[in-house]
């Protein structure tokens, strides 16, 4: 179960990295 919950977490943290890489990136174009 830990194992689980821990990949969830590692996700919403790539996930997380990956949106603020696109806003920073539109913040520069725009």
């Amino acid at each position: 179960m830990p194992r689980k919950y821990r990949k969830i977490i590692v996700y919403i943290m790539i996930a997380t990295m990956l949106m603020g890489t696109i806003f920073t990136g539109a913040a520069m174009f725009f």
